[in-house]
């Protein structure tokens, strides 16, 4: 017993601790007493605020968009039938547009309208002077068909101008016209290219028709304007105004001295050429 009690006490001094000295109790992880109470100058005992209720350096969130009060049950409504509304008169303007269209097209393909044909059968020019000024008549027979086999040709305004070259010389006018289908009647211009005391040309164009006749031949050309409408049974075309230009009407005298002259031709007529 003796000796293991000393063995112990040998084994504490070796060790370098004292048996009147016990080691420290282990520190505890938490506070094991209350924390002393806050300090706040106010004397409600809150925090005080901070500008504006934020943190210095807070950005301010933008203001959210407004929307207004959701449509009513009445509003939606009356829009939605709007809207529907619209679109129904849109569809019928269209469709109509487009029945229109077929209808015209159908009657197009099934009646075939042509335009009518004009031709110069005989031109010629009688008491042609050019000194001191222009003077003259003029007499000319136009042949117009009708080739349409099922639409009647109304003519109507006739109007004809003879020139020479980019001036007028006279201007006459012709009586209303209708052409049955598959008809044809010629239509009989008499004018005079008298101008009174003086002359339409200018004096270049004078000098030209004169030098011109000292050929034994002047070329002429004539225009011829009117109205024109297309019926049958079913279709009544619109009326468009029908512009027929002759060109290249070159009349030929016997001399330089001959008064008269008429169309070099060889007894062939001289188609013209339509516009409208």
């Amino acid at each position: 017993m003796g000796s293991s009690d000393h063995e112990k006490d040998s084994s504490n001094f070796s060790s370098g601790k004292s048996m009147d000295h016990p080691p420290p109790q282990p520190t505890p992880a938490y506070p094991t007493h209350a924390p002393p109470p806050m300090y706040y100058p106010n004397p409600h005992g809150y925090p005080p605020p901070y500008p504006n209720a934020y943190p210095p350096g807070y950005h301010y969130p933008a203001p959210a968009p407004y929307y207004g009060p959701p449509p009513t049950y009445e509003r939606r409504h009356s829009s939605s039938c709007c809207a529907r509304c619209c679109r129904s008169f849109i569809t019928c303007c269209l469709l109509m547009l487009t029945l229109f269209f077929l209808m015209s097209l159908l009657l197009a393909l099934a009646l075939h309208p042509q335009l009518p044909d004009y031709k110069v059968v005989s031109f010629s020019v009688t008491n042609f002077t050019t000194q001191p000024t222009l003077g003259g008549q003029w007499d000319t027979k136009i042949a117009i068909e009708n080739p349409n086999d099922k639409l009647v040709a109304y003519f109507s305004d006739f109007k004809i101008d003879m020139s020479y070259k980019e001036g007028v010389v006279a201007v006459d006018r012709a009586p209303a016209l209708a052409l049955h289908t598959k008809s044809q009647a010629e239509v009989v211009i008499r004018g005079l290219l008298h101008q009174g005391n003086g002359n339409l040309l200018d004096p270049n164009l004078m000098n030209d028709l004169v030098k011109e006749r000292s050929t034994d031949s002047v070329t002429f050309s004539l225009r011829m304007s009117s109205m024109l409408i297309l019926k049958s049974g079913t279709l009544t075309t619109k009326s468009e105004e029908l512009i027929a230009v002759c060109h290249g009407l070159k009349v030929k005298f016997q001399n330089n001295g001959a008064t008269y002259g008429e169309l070099e031709n060889s007894a062939k007529p001289v188609p013209c050429m339509l516009y409208i």
